[in-house]
């Protein structure tokens, strides 16, 4: 452990062990399963925090789920995910930055739908890295400066692609509750968006996690990768700081499809007759459990329409 966080980093409450109670929890990649982490809730905005300060780079050596591909569940979950921003206005000429793409999935899916002005920047890749649409790697100057091209890594750590003012819509899905300063992080999104943008924040609701039932919200917990967990109107007001307007909100998990298995509770399910760790959502899936539990297949087919709500994502439009 490198230190402790004392200090709410929405409100600036401070935590009181006296008045704040501790919780508990193990970490949910199998690798570390066997280490827990202590989390507390901010009385006064209601926000969740990891206590400890830990060296996170090890925790992300051999990361199981990092480098997913772009495979038919992904697909689908990414069309869901398409739907919001088309609903907020995604056109195909339009410019779209998803901030922390990771291997570049979500722009690989847009730019096979017609979005090829859609580009990823992730601060942990490469300059140049990704796979175009095509497959290919671009290496050459022209890459680096031409956001609007499928021809382009669709993630890269090119700094050149922070270029003020020049997207009209950018995605920040599964990344805020990573970070340590919301404020910077919206405030250095917003100024990347022309007058009129759309900003697409996603992330687990901390409106929705009892923190005292830890084994129940495992998975959005996410010790000690979630440094920081937000409710919905936290997010309301950072983004407001930020001069973004949120337009509108989500409460559903953008990968829940009716499709069997792609749902909250299945997940949990499936899961916790496993070891509980999210490894095994990337693995071969355990048909013969699946078929011999009356409880997983119930859930398969019908958990979509009765599973908890423990994601907020927020549609943010910048002034004019």
């Amino acid at each position: 452990m490198i230190g402790e966080r004392s200090v709410c980093n929405v409100c600036g409450t401070l935590f009181d062990a006296a008045r704040d109670r501790l919780v508990e929890v193990r970490c949910n990649i199998r690798r570390f399963a066997r280490e827990t982490f202590d989390l507390w809730r901010c009385t006064r905005c209601r926000c969740i925090h990891c206590r400890q300060i830990v060296d996170l780079p090890r925790y992300y050596e051999g990361y199981g789920t990092k480098d997913q591909r772009l495979d038919f569940f992904s697909r689908l979950a990414y069309s869901r995910l398409s739907r919001r921003l088309r609903a907020a206005g995604l056109r195909p000429s339009h410019r779209l930055l998803d901030y922390g793409c990771g291997s570049g999935n979500l722009v690989m899916y847009l730019r096979q739908h017609g979005f090829d002005r859609a580009v990823g920047y992730d601060p942990y890749r490469p300059a140049e890295s990704g796979e175009s649409q095509a497959g290919s790697t671009r290496t050459d100057s022209a890459s680096r400066r031409a956001p609007d091209s499928v021809a382009s890594p669709a993630a890269s750590g090119d700094p050149a692609l922070l270029e003020a003012g020049a997207y009209d819509f950018v995605t920040l899905q599964d990344v805020i509750e990573h970070v340590e300063d919301p404020r910077e992080l919206l405030a250095r999104l917003a100024a990347l968006l022309r007058p009129g943008g759309v900003l697409m924040v996603g992330t687990p609701s901390a409106d929705e996690i009892v923190l005292e039932d830890t084994r129940k919200h495992l998975h959005q917990l996410h010790a000690p990768y979630h440094l920081h967990l937000y409710t919905r109107q936290a997010l309301v007001d950072l983004g407001r700081e930020a001069g973004l307007t949120a337009m509108a909100t989500y409460r559903r998990y953008y990968a829940e499809t009716p499709l069997f298995g792609m749902n909250e509770a299945f997940c949990r399910a499936y899961l916790s007759r496993l070891d509980d760790c999210i490894d095994s959502l990337v693995e071969p899936p355990r048909v013969g459990l699946i078929l011999r539990s009356p409880v997983l297949l119930l859930h398969g087919l019908f958990g979509y329409w009765y599973s908890p709500r423990h994601s907020v994502t927020v549609m943010y439009r910048k002034g004019a």
